[in-house]
């Protein structure tokens, strides 16, 4: 049975905060937040939202490092009926622009500055006139009316601090909302092909997946959680809702720092995380590493985005003393959908994946792509996913939606993966080999794009390739159309691209390698991959 099955994400953290309100909630930069603080932050916020004119069914962008804000903005957003729309932090503005445009949000809460990235005056960029005492609304952008920022900017005075956003909403009275099927969060990928989409996930999907995930785990009231994972992807969104669901204290990064982290972990005893290889790699080397500071640490999952390394599995696992489990999850229906057990063989749990979460209400068939006829345990097949898990569909994306689910509301997820003997799942790769760096999922045919766009480019293909700090990286080869260099190429895509999404390097080539198949002449991306290598070593 689901644990919520009627409430809002906003109804679920009230109703946690009146049962305790004095009991921590979250931990940020020195700031101790209890969940009555937490809830006073999410009530204040709703009324904001609600003399703006933000109400159900509207959406609201947030482009925030992980912050209080980002969670209160999430409760505030449920609070109202609106679903907030998770922007990635490392966009530039032309990705943006893209987002702005296609969510349809009516406000963007931002901050000034993130990992040295001036916000505003990327944002600028993509909308002409912020500068301004009144730049809204705007032709590209006729729903965007309002852009409030964490921090005072008196240089952009077509900016709304946070403080007078608040003080707006004083005397609103806002009734909570009470749909639980209503759209919470918008997360966008990539999909398979085409422009990037916004998956819709309701209210009911995110609270009870969540608390499912953190009951696999077993989080309960002895339990302390990190939030180092950016919360606008979806396993980052899962961790600190899983946390929170379960009435465990979130202490929460800005953004990951590998001292900081195990600062953390020393500082507050933390027990439970989630996060990729790469970083906690990155925490075994970092100088105040000692195995004495993370005996806290009990247990989490960990994502190795470039690809399953046995080595790097063996040294986390040693080096933190805890069972590694790895989860598979998408934005289309949640992250962790399924996920190792921790005391399952360790020979099992340097699988990805392992039983679904929530058996009971969520269902998994693996079938022959061609056929759509179920294979036998053991084979390998594309994973159809089926329950209140997955999305409401892509935000006003009809077709693309009809795409994605086939008559019997199975979901079609575009991975290969294989059922054992016992129904576990497990995944093997992406159809269209999309890349995962820095924890982000990335598709290679958006970056093709982008270098095509470039005058001195016929064609372009792109690979991923392991990499030992952002787990992979994309590689280039192109096909000129005329005489370029990789330095113009790459000063190109600086201002279209987000750092993580740009080319770890560009080769050029005459042609690429094809073979001829039964439906027509194909690439042989597998020769692509081992040039990359080859020519990186």
């Amino acid at each position: 049975m689901l644990h919520w099955p009627d409430a809002t994400v906003y109804g679920a953290l009230a109703g946690l905060a009146d049962e305790r309100p004095d009991a921590p909630a979250v931990v940020f930069e020195g700031r101790r937040l209890t969940r009555a603080d937490l809830l006073d932050g999410a009530r204040a916020t709703a009324r904001a939202l609600a003399a703006h004119g933000v109400g159900e069914g509207d959406t609201v962008a947030v482009w925030l490092g992980n912050r209080p804000e980002w969670l209160t903005a999430q409760l505030g957003a449920s609070m109202v009926g609106a679903a907030v729309v998770a922007v990635n932090t490392r966009y530039r503005a032309h990705e943006l622009e893209y987002m702005l445009a296609d969510s349809g949000c009516s406000l963007l809460l931002t901050e000034s500055e993130f990992l040295g990235r001036d916000y505003l005056d990327l944002l600028a960029e993509a909308v002409p006139g912020l500068d301004g005492a009144d730049p809204f609304p705007t032709g590209a952008f006729p729903d965007l009316d309002g852009v409030v920022t964490v921090e005072e900017r008196p240089d952009y005075p077509g900016v709304t601090s946070h403080g007078t956003f608040l003080d707006a909403g004083e005397g609103e009275t806002v009734d909570p909302a009470t749909d639980p099927l209503a759209p919470a969060a918008v997360f966008y990928t990539s999909g398979t092909t085409g422009d990037p989409k916004g998956c819709l996930q309701s209210n009911r999907s995110l609270l009870n997946h969540s608390y499912a995930v953190g009951e696999h785990f077993g989080l309960d009231g002895s339990d302390v959680a990190l939030g180092m994972m950016p919360f606008p992807g979806i396993m980052g969104y899962n961790a600190f809702l899983s946390a929170l669901v379960h009435g465990v204290p979130l202490v929460v990064l800005p953004h990951f720092d590998a001292e900081r982290a195990v600062d953390a972990i020393d500082d507050h005893g933390v027990t439970y995380a989630s996060g990729t290889d790469a970083m906690f790699a990155r925490m075994l080397d970092a100088d105040g590493f000692d195995p004495s500071r993370v005996d806290s640490f009990e247990r989490g999952a960990v994502f190795f985005a470039g690809g399953f390394d046995e080595a790097t599995f063996e040294r986390i696992e040693d080096g933190f003393g805890f069972p590694v489990v790895q989860p598979y999850g998408l934005s289309e229906a949640n992250s962790q959908v399924f996920v190792g057990d921790p005391g399952d063989p360790v020979a099992r749990r340097k699988r990805v994946g392992g039983p679904l979460v929530h058996p009971d209400e969520e269902e998994a068939r693996v079938v022959d792509p061609a056929t759509g006829e179920a294979v036998a345990p053991g084979e390998q097949g594309e994973l159809l996913l089926r329950g209140y898990n997955t999305m409401l569909g892509y935000h006003e994306k009809p077709d693309a939606t009809a795409e994605a689910f086939d008559e019997d509301d199975w979901l079609h997820t575009g991975d290969l993966a294989e059922r054992d003997e016992a129904g576990s799942l497990y995944y093997h790769a992406r159809l269209d080999d999309a890349l995962r760096v820095r924890g982000f999922l990335l598709t290679p045919r958006d970056v093709e794009r982008a270098v095509e766009a470039f005058d001195g480019v016929e064609r372009a293909q792109v690979v991923g390739v392991p990499h030992e700090r952002h787990g992979e990286v994309p590689v280039a080869f192109v096909v000129p159309a005329d005489a370029t260099d990789e330095a113009t190429l790459v000063s190109f895509l600086e201002g279209r691209l987000a750092d993580y999404k740009r080319p770890d390097a560009v080769h050029f080539l005459d042609a690429f390698p094809t073979t001829e198949g039964p439906n027509g002449v194909k690439i042989r991306k597998s020769e692509l991959r081992e040039m990359a290598l080859e020519r990186r070593s």
